[in-house]
């Protein structure tokens, strides 16, 4: 939680997340996790309490992220599009101690996790409550290490049942100086987030933004069929995109970006020809 909070600390004023028709800048946005965080702590999360997120693709699912990191928990995002059986699975495979939901989305939710409805008015009179101040070990259940777990993601299954991966703090600081480093990326720039929450380049994304100051931009649901006109509206300098969706993007769509990670298949020759002269290309396959 630290990376961010000296982001937040360092550009207040900056828009740190882009969602619909809503923009929070860093310091609305660590203001507004580090009163769902202290609410988490006083639900008893912290160290190695694992907290569901089954929230659509919206900036408060971004405040639910960083309130879990700052409470000291681990985030379990739940992509809302997969199958109730595969969402059934990692809810109780997991064992979340709450779930951070909707009101409406946890009526169909499977599982007897405690549920924290973000929209409840008591929930929503309780977190206007809580101090904005950022919360330290002297405020959590216990201290925060560098070995406790940050979120945990699910294999596809592919081979077998999926598996839950639990992702320590220890190595987030290296891969933001590294993202920075080799993308570049800062102040001004605009990190589209374009993977499903339950997969991993998720935190990739988030991270490359909320760590250099830059703004993440969250297509709403609606917006991911057409990934070239978010590319275009929101001038979008870096994404990670598959080669297949970089391959089905017209060339002028791609003209604002700057640095491009192209992962999750086999890059093509053709892929390299769609795209500006000036993007640099990261092959992360």
């Amino acid at each position: 939680p630290e990376l961010f909070q000296a982001q937040a600390a360092a550009t207040p004023h900056a828009v740190a997340v882009v969602s619909g028709d809503t923009e929070l800048t860093y310091q609305d946005l660590n203001a507004r996790a580090n009163r769902l965080a202290r609410l988490l702590i006083e639900h008893g999360v912290g160290p190695e309490s694992i907290v569901a997120l089954a929230l659509p693709r919206t900036a408060e699912l971004v405040v639910a992220v960083l309130a879990v990191v700052k409470a000291g928990g681990a985030y379990l995002p739940v992509d809302l599009e997969y199958p109730a059986q595969r969402i059934g699975y990692m809810l109780t495979d997991a064992a979340p101690v709450c779930v951070v939901t909707t009101g409406e989305i946890a009526e169909a939710l499977p599982g007897a996790a405690p549920v924290l409805v973000l929209d409840d008015r008591a929930v929503i009179e309780a977190c206007d409550q809580q101090l904005e101040a950022d919360p330290g070990d002297a405020d959590r259940v216990a201290a925060l290490l560098p070995a406790h777990p940050a979120y945990v993601i699910y294999t596809s299954g592919s081979t077998g049942q999926p598996k839950g991966v639990v992702v320590s703090h220890g190595g987030i600081g290296a891969l933001s100086d590294a993202q920075v480093h080799h993308f570049t990326v800062g102040a001004g720039d605009r990190v589209l987030q374009f993977a499903s929450p339950s997969f991993d380049a998720a935190f990739w994304e988030t991270l490359m933004a909320l760590a250099s100051g830059a703004t993440l931009v969250i297509p709403e649901t609606h917006e991911t069929a057409d990934i070239a006109g978010v590319l275009a509206r929101h001038q979008i300098t870096h994404a990670t995109l598959p080669p297949s969706v970089l391959a089905a993007i017209e060339p002028a769509s791609l003209s604002s970006l700057q640095t491009v990670v192209s992962a999750g298949e086999a890059l093509r020759g053709d892929v390299l020809d769609r795209l500006p002269a000036a993007t640099r290309l990261f092959n992360a396959y």
